[in-house]
């Protein structure tokens, strides 16, 4: 029983494998890190603003929680450019911003939903106007998600010593805020996947088809950034290679690579829904395609 299991789970590794080559997922991955790139800049202004409106929050409370995900090099180069700007901005700068951030993030998202698409087999039907609105939306719920990750990231530690005094309890609210911080941001990205893979390809499917990959995004994300910025860290010689740039070059390989995990669990998604419909799944030697069921 396990070699066949054994078989088939080889079998979807290799045909994962292939997929992610006829769909030309790495190609598709740096079109989405250059819209990803515009889109950044404009974005952490825009968010910044938005949280100098809160009491008690300063700019680089926001630029502090980014330093966990980005490389050292990487994150130099965002906070130097947004210190920058910030000091030298004038008013309306939170709506340009926004505009700005929107329209960049939403030509990424845009090129997902192409790939996405592809990855099922499925030819768009959607006319231009409602890949756009689509693009949109969907932006604005995955920025949504992303405040609201900062926000309880920056507010956590307040909201939780004050939820400590309303109850009465005793004990380190620090500590406890700590424990459950990985877990409400890991489950909060788990939607951001779960939204974009749900609602970007043109085909009707269940939630629980779509949590293979959004599962497996997170983590290989969460993992990715980690071992990235490790990797940098120890091992990278960019500043080698690229001199001054090579901030900028650090910070497009990261877009890149995670521009490629948003693929690969839309490419997985894909082909667990191939397994669910099909009894076999199609032999590795050439590719079989067949349309999925919208």
């Amino acid at each position: 029983m396990w070699k066949r299991r054994a078989k088939r789970w080889l079998l979807f590794l290799r045909r994962l494998q292939l997929e992610i080559g006829y769909d030309d997922c790495m190609g598709m991955a740096a079109q989405i890190a250059y819209y990803l790139m515009l889109a950044l800049f404009p974005f952490l202004l825009f968010l910044l603003s938005l949280i100098s409106f809160l009491p008690d929050l300063k700019p680089d409370d926001v630029l502090r929680s980014l330093s966990e995900a980005l490389p050292a090099e990487a994150f130099d180069l965002v906070a130097g450019t947004v210190h920058a700007v910030l000091s030298g901005r004038e008013g309306g700068i939170l709506g340009l911003g926004l505009l700005a951030a929107l329209w960049s993030a939403s030509m990424g998202v845009g090129a997902l939903i192409t790939t996405i698409n592809r990855a099922y087999n499925i030819h768009p039907r959607r006319n231009i106007a409602v890949q756009k609105v689509l693009a949109m939306a969907l932006t604005l719920a995955l920025s949504g998600i992303v405040i609201l990750s900062t926000l309880m990231v920056l507010l956590g530690p307040r909201l939780s010593h004050q939820l400590f005094q309303f109850l009465g309890l005793a004990g380190d609210s620090q500590a406890v805020w700590n424990a459950v911080r990985l877990p409400v941001v890991v489950l909060l990205n788990l939607g951001g996947f779960s939204i974009l893979y749900f609602f970007a390809p043109e085909a009707k499917q269940r939630y629980v088809w779509i949590l293979p990959g959004a599962v497996t995004a997170t983590v290989l994300w969460f993992g990715a950034s980690q071992l990235f910025r490790l990797f940098v860290r120890e091992f990278g010689s960019y500043n080698v290679m690229y001199g001054s740039i090579a901030a900028v070059i650090i910070l497009l390989v990261y877009l890149w690579l995670s521009g490629f995990i948003f693929l690969l669990g839309a490419e997985i998604n894909a082909l667990m829904r191939r397994k669910d419909h099909y009894e076999d799944l199609p032999r590795v030697k050439g590719r079989v395609r067949k349309r999925a069921h919208t």
